[in-house]
């Protein structure tokens, strides 16, 4: 197996809390003043607009995204004064900057709205479309071969009661399930992916790909437990036991909350993480009945122009 390329930074756990400095990101009055001063063009979605801000996305992206924890979070105090359109526009133009946007469905979208529809994953529903919780996942492996670099999320609303990010290091995954080096050697052979239905007409329904691979030295992860379990159905090529194991395995690592950072998003906040190598999740949440209160979000998929 080849050596894993990291730096102390890219491992870590939840006492990365007590570290807010490594990833919660307060923007200077000098960069505040540019998109106040411009605020008229942020609907524009250009960056060249904003050079000031561009260059510390930049910054950022080289020190947090790439050779950092992973994820940051900027301060969404700074635009209590921003309207909605002009909070959305303000998080297309940090992913531009991050790299290109990609579709995230067959409709094309390339930006999402994360909101409760009252739906369930149990009857197969898309987690952004539900309130539930748990299910630790990368975006965008069930479409793509090559998953999204990045995902940015701009939060408009927060829930009412839960709801909070959660977010995990592959390394440190990959580091405890180092534990059992039988069970990790299944983890980088290829699962089948359920792709939810986004397969285009006579495309397979599953994505077969592994959930640990290398890529240049460096470790990549994809995964969520529901996406192989139905996909495998769909495939009709039941897992084995070794591979139940396995994954059960991740699962008892992914269930261990010391190994996990929380953040309860804000209104305004804007998070980015490096998705090849974070997994992600939330907790469940109650909503507001008010439909200009509940929970929503815009998201984001990022192919970094690096690769």
């Amino acid at each position: 197996m080849e050596q894993l390329n990291y730096n102390d930074d890219q491992v870590w756990d939840k006492t990365l809390e007590n570290n807010t400095e490594k990833f919660f990101v307060k923007l200077d009055l000098t960069i505040l003043n540019e998109l106040v001063e411009k605020k008229s063009l942020l609907n524009d979605e250009n960056p060249a607009d904003f050079p000031l801000f561009t260059k510390k996305i930049e910054h950022l992206k080289n020190q947090v995204l790439l050779n950092g924890c992973g994820f940051f979070v900027i301060d969404g105090s700074h635009f209590k004064n921003f309207a909605t359109s002009e909070k959305k526009s303000l998080c297309v133009i940090t992913s531009i900057i991050l790299g290109d946007l990609l579709k995230q469905n067959k409709k094309g979208e390339l930006i999402v709205e994360i909101k409760d529809l009252g739906k369930s994953m149990k009857t197969g529903a898309r987690y952004h479309h539900t309130r539930e919780g748990g299910s630790y996942h990368t975006d965008g492996s069930h479409i793509y071969s090559n998953p999204p670099d990045y995902v940015g999320l701009g939060c408009i609303n927060p829930a009412k009661k839960g709801g909070e990010s959660k977010f995990m290091s592959a390394y440190t995954i990959h580091q405890a399930v180092q534990q059992s080096r039988d069970l990790l050697e299944i983890l980088y052979q290829r699962f089948h992916h359920d792709k939810r239905g986004e397969n285009n007409v006579g495309e397979p329904t599953t994505q077969f790909e592994p959930i640990f691979q290398f890529s240049n030295g460096k470790l990549k992860f994809r995964y969520q437990r529901e996406l192989i379990d139905d996909g495998h159905k769909k495939a009709n090529q039941p897992l084995s036991e070794k591979q139940i194991s396995a994954l059960n395995f991740l699962d008892k690592i992914l269930d261990n909350d010391d190994n996990a950072v929380t953040y309860a998003l804000k209104s305004g906040d804007m998070i980015f993480s490096n998705n090849n190598w974070l997994i992600h999740g939330r907790t469940s949440f109650e909503d507001f009945e008010d439909e200009g209160f509940k929970r929503t979000l815009f998201r984001a998929w990022i192919r970094g122009r690096e690769n």
